[in-house]
C-alpha cells in the first residue's frame, strides 16, 4: 500500500538512499543557500545535486508526497531528482518571492535531468498553476523520460489543464507510446471530444496496419462515439488475446444492455482467462441491471 507523506520527508528518504558523506554535503549546500536563496547560488546547487547525491534509485516506490496539486508517487524517482525537488520545495517555504524566478531559470537553463526534476517538483509547490507554461513546454517534447515526468504518475496535468490541453497531452502520450495506465486523473478528465479523437486515431492506425495501445479503449468507452461499441464487439473475435482484453475492458466500461447476448456468447467460447473474467463480470453486471 502506498503511504503519502509531507514533502519534507524527502530529506529522510534521501538520507536513507545515499552515503553519509554525500548526504552531509547536500545538507551543507542547503544551509549555505539559507535564508535568502539568491538565484545564482540556488542554480549552482541545483546543478551540483547530481554530483553530490549521484543518480541512483531513491528506494521509495511505495511512497507518495502530498502536494498542493495532489498526491505525487515517488516510484522510479532517483536521488538526484529527489534532491532537486527538495531544493525547490525548501526554497518555496523559505523564500517564496524567489520561487517563480527559480523555477523559470532552473527549467530554461537546465539539462533534461534538471528539467525533469522541475516537472516532478511542480505538484509540491504553492500556486502551482502559475507554472503551467513549464508543463505545456514539456508536453511538446518527444524525449520519453522527460515527457513522462509530466504525463506519468504526476497529478499536475489533471489538476491544472483545461480540456484542450488535457486532450492534447493524452493523445501525445498515445503517439509516443508513453504509459497511458500511469496517467493520473484520467477518469475525471475523460470527455466526449477525447473519445472522438481516440476513436479516430484507432481507425487511422487500423487503416495503416499499425498497432495502438489497448488502454485507449477506456478513453473511447467513456463517451462512446457512434460506431465505437460495434468496433469493440468486433475486437472480441480478434486473434490476439491482448486486443480482445482491451476490447472487453472497454465494453465493461460502456455496459450497454444491447450487448448482453453477444457478450454471453463470447464468454462461453473465450479461451483466455483474463478476457473471460472481464466478459463474465460484464455479463453479470448487465444481467443484474436487467433483473
Amino acid at each position: 500500500m502506498t503511504a503519502c507523506v509531507n514533502p519534507e520527508a524527502l530529506r529522510q528518504l534521501i538520507e536513507q538512499a545515499v552515503p553519509d558523506v554525500a548526504f552531509r554535503a547536500f545538507c551543507e549546500q542547503l544551509e549555505r543557500l539559507a535564508p535568502d536563496f539568491k538565484l545564482p547560488a540556488f542554480l549552482g546547487a541545483f546543478t551540483a545535486t547530481a554530483r553530490t547525491l549521484g543518480r541512483k534509485p531513491l528506494g521509495a516506490d511505495e511512497v507518495c508526497l502530498t502536494g498542493t496539486s495532489g498526491d505525487l508517487p515517488l516510484a522510479g524517482t532517483t536521488t538526484d531528482v529527489a534532491g532537486r525537488m527538495l531544493l525547490l520545495y525548501t526554497l518555496a517555504q523559505a523564500a517564496p518571492q524567489q520561487l517563480p524566478a527559480a523555477v523559470k531559470a532552473a527549467y530554461e537553463e537546465g539539462d533534461s535531468h534538471e528539467k525533469l526534476a522541475v516537472m516532478r517538483a511542480l505538484p509540491l509547490l504553492p500556486e502551482a498553476e502559475r507554472f503551467i507554461e513549464v508543463a505545456l513546454d514539456i508536453g511538446r517534447v518527444n524525449e520519453l523520460d522527460l515527457f513522462s515526468s509530466l504525463a506519468a504518475q504526476n497529478p499536475y496535468p489533471s489538476r491544472h489543464y483545461n480540456e484542450l490541453a488535457w486532450n492534447k497531452l493524452y493523445m501525445k502520450a498515445v503517439f509516443i507510446d508513453a504509459p497511458l495506465s500511469q496517467m493520473l486523473g484520467v477518469e475525471a478528465r475523460n470527455n466526449a471530444e477525447l473519445s472522438r479523437m481516440a476513436l479516430e486515431y484507432v481507425e487511422q492506425q487500423e487503416s495503416a496496419g499499425r498497432r495502438f495501445p489497448n488502454e485507449i479503449w477506456q478513453a473511447i468507452a467513456a463517451h462512446p462515439p457512434q460506431g465505437a461499441v460495434g468496433k469493440l464487439l468486433g475486437y472480441l473475435s480478434h486473434a490476439v488475446p491482448d486486443l480482445r482484453l482491451g476490447a472487453a475492458a472497454g465494453l465493461e466500461r460502456v455496459a450497454e444492455a444491447r450487448t448482453l447476448s453477444f457478450l454471453q456468447e463470447r464468454a462461453s467460447v473465450e479461451s483466455d482467462e483474463r478476457v473471460r473474467a472481464v466478459l463474465e463480470r460484464t455479463v453479470h453486471k448487465l444481467e443484474k441491471q436487467r433483473s
